[in-house]
């Protein structure tokens, strides 16, 4: 029963998708093939079906029943354009040598076959099961776009809303084998290519054998990612594109168009090629023109829009920040520390220390640093370069180049699946043109084909990263043994996600330490300690309340004139360096040694971070107010008091050692002017022991969960102290630990 319905799910996601995208191409009266029909109008159909999943999301009409009925009416669309298809004419695929041919059809089924059996298998990828399919989840439970504050969250998320459709009704197996259509799509579209455009002696099949079997490709598109689908979109808009610039076609422009903004809607690192298209058809009408390119390239970029904009309105109503998760000091907000931008940004463009000398080996054979590789035979890549030479392939080449160049701030090979196929196509178009070139290219298809299968390159170490590894049968596959008891075989993310579901009541978060929780497979929202500014500030509470022993307690103290003041301003003078911020555990006013009394009625403020400024005058040492941003000479704290109070001393305690700090106070007086101190200094004393103020915190900020690895909590500054900390441990797997806050 549990496969059926995971078939169900995936048939009428693809089923809504290949007939609303025949639909649009007989719409578009666009001069097809019959294989080109399908194969490209399934592409532009998962478009429409993306943006009306959208649609439905936001008007919080995402249930089974409407997507049901979604599916039944485009089965009768589809079984109507039956003679229509039946009457078109079929790809001529004579002029692919016979021996190419054979070797094609049998990478299509043995690979196929695997494929199919890796993607119906219980999702447990690592970003499937976290947020691809988490917001997922969440979202099918709400019946709706429910709003959630992470990075995550901030992306666009066309083909999430293809899972969206297929989860409701299958759940994750049924989101992962949409991804998997996509995959199956692709060698398809890159051999019709060929044939279209003549690729020489069957070379379009090597460079699809390449893409389909490459060790990444397939673990990416057997799992509910996405880029193996962008890979398929781009693909397909090239496609439409190059068709274009022979026929000039209004029907070819709109379909291009359509296909450019949804690659947009799938993942902002499509931004550049995007504009390369945009740029190319802006060139080719102002050949004809002037006037009919201005209006025709207004109505495409309106298309574009339509797909891509809803994402980018959305971060600006929910973040305050159409580019979330990242110009946050272009747009400052409160739900995202620059911190965390920046040291994303660092930590991305050079993970692991990679040089670019290491590159084009860690990308072939793998290695520890990127640990993501497409096997040794796409040294070959380079030839494409070579294909600057002719026409025909000129324009796959930039538009490869526009494809990879996110790649060169973010070293994943992943963001470089888009560019493959065009690279690959290119490069065969070289090596079609080599004497004997269909031998040639039948020999490095079939070493590739050896070389990739999973047990002979897991066993051999050919290539290594994220691949295949792990054998699932047919009996795991088709659930004769029960979903739950494989994962929990395997996962300890999907452990730790349903002792949640049992041990935390519903509507209440988890702080993950560790993001070792699988959200898909959960209702309990799970905030990641670095994904939003919110739970960073949640996990720096507990972060600093074990430092605070070793760190000790400073004190900044500033004399003032008995002076009657209406508002208190602390500049900071100093210049840090590196991740050294501005922390502000508690400021206190005094009056001939006694304390003022704060008051909820005090307007404060603070540059930058002025969300979190409460938290210096809240009484409470645990909390604390940070800049977020490297410490800096201009950054302020002010407090306006709701009425005139006597002041003669300022203390700013803080927990951390933050060496670089220097300050400057003054207040205003009543006459008017700022009364600056006449003497400060730091001074050093014990830290208390801030361990459960710092779990109340939480817990009044509406955390009352922690989930954390059994090393961080057994190390300091935990030390699996639950008495220390206030907290009791209600589950636990072997890997991590469930914390209550008592």
């Amino acid at each position: 029963m549990a496969v059926l319905e995971i078939l169900l799910g995936f048939l009428a996601c693809a089923v809504t998708s290949l007939a609303s995208g025949i639909t649009l191409v007989r719409m578009l009266r666009l001069d097809l093939r019959r294989a080109e029909a399908i194969g490209l109008g399934y592409v532009v159909g998962s478009a429409l079906t993306s943006t009306v999943t959208l649609v439905l999301a936001v008007l919080w009409l995402a249930w089974e029943g409407v997507f049901l009925a979604l599916a039944a009416f485009s089965a009768i669309v589809l079984w109507r354009h039956r003679h229509w298809l039946r009457n078109l004419k079929p790809a001529v695929l004579s002029n692919i040598p016979l021996t190419l041919r054979l070797l094609f059809y049998a990478a299509i089924v043995a690979y196929g076959i695997l494929y199919f059996r890796q993607a119906l298998s219980p999702e447990m990828s690592p970003d499937g099961m976290g947020y691809h399919l988490g917001l997922v989840n969440l979202w099918n439970h709400a019946h709706g776009l429910a709003r959630n504050i992470s990075t995550q969250a901030t992306k666009s998320e066309g083909v999430e809303m293809l899972f969206l459709f297929a989860f409701a009704l299958g759940r994750h197996s049924a989101a992962a084998l949409v991804h998997f259509s996509f995959l199956m799509l692709l060698p398809w579209l890159m051999v019709l290519y060929g044939c279209r455009f003549g690729w020489p002696n069957g070379a379009a099949v090597l460079a699809a054998i390449l893409v389909f079997a490459s060790p990444l490709t397939g673990v990416d598109g057997t799992s509910a990612y996405n880029d193996v689908a962008l890979a398929t979109v781009v693909f397909a808009c090239v496609f439409l594109f190059d068709i274009w610039r022979q026929e000039h076609t209004f029907g070819l422009l709109l379909a291009t168009s359509l296909l450019a903004g949804f690659a947009l809607a799938v993942k902002t690192t499509a931004t550049l090629l995007v504009v390369v298209v945009v740029a190319s058809v802006a060139w080719e009408l102002l050949r004809s023109s002037r006037r009919l390119a201005a209006r025709t390239l207004l109505l495409a970029v309106a298309i574009i829009a339509a797909v891509s904009a809803p994402y980018i309105v959305r971060n600006a109503i929910w973040f305050q920040n159409p580019i979330a998760h990242f110009g946050n000091a272009i747009f400052p907000n409160r739900w995202f520390h620059i911190s965390f931008e920046k040291s994303l940004v660092q930590s991305e463009a050079h993970p692991n220390g990679v040089t670019w000398s290491e590159v084009p080996r860690e990308l072939t054979l793998g290695g520890p640093k990127i640990q993501e590789s497409f096997g040794p035979l796409f040294v070959l890549l380079p030839l494409a370069l070579i294909g600057l030479a002719w026409p025909r392939t000129r324009f796959l080449v930039l538009a490869a180049l526009a494809a990879a160049l996110p790649f060169a701030g973010f070293k994943s090979a992943r963001l470089l699946l888009p560019a493959v196929p065009l690279l690959a196509m290119a490069a065969a178009f070289v090596i079609g043109r080599f004497p004997r070139a269909s031998l040639l290219a039948g020999g490095i298809a079939l070493a590739h084909l050896v070389v990739s299968w999973p047990s002979i390159n897991n066993r051999l170490h050919i290539s290594t990263g994220w691949r295949i590894v792990y054998h699932v049968s047919w009996r795991d596959a088709l659930r004769v043994q029960p979903e739950d008891q494989y994962l929990r075989r395997r996962s300890g993310e999907y452990v730790m996600a349903r002792l949640i579901e049992a041990q935390v009541p519903a509507g209440e978060p988890v702080l993950s330490l560790n993001a070792s929780v699988a959200q898909s497979y959960t209702l309990r929202p799970i905030l990641i300690a670095w994904e939003s500014a919110f739970a960073e500030r949640m996990s720096d509470l507990l972060t600093a309340a074990g430092s605070a022993p070793d760190n000790g307690a400073r004190t900044w103290s500033a004399i003032f004139p008995k002076t009657i003041a209406n508002e208190l301003r602390i500049t900071q003078t100093g210049h840090g360096d590196g991740e050294a911020m501005w922390s502000v555990n508690e400021i206190r006013c005094w009056s001939q040694g006694e304390p003022v009394p704060g008051s909820p009625l005090w307007q404060l403020r603070a540059n930058p971070n002025p969300w979190d400024i409460a938290l210096a005058f809240d009484g409470s040492e645990a909390t604390r107010w940070r800049s977020w941003e490297a410490l800096r000479p201009g950054m302020s704290i002010g407090a306006r008091f709701d009425r005139p109070a006597t002041i003669d001393r300022v203390d700013i305690v803080s927990y951390d050692p933050q060496w670089e700090s220097s300050m400057a106070a003054s207040v205003l007086t009543g006459n008017g002017e700022w009364q600056p101190a006449i003497r400060s200094w730091w001074h050093s004393e014990p830290a208390p022991d801030l361990r459960k103020d710092a779990t109340q915190a939480l817990k009044r900020s509406g955390i009352r969960f922690i989930e954390t690895s059994r090393e961080a909590w057994n190390r300091a500054p935990f030390g699996g102290d639950c008495a220390g900390w206030g907290v009791q441990q209600v589950a636990a797997t072997p890997e991590s630990v469930l914390l209550r806050v008592e």
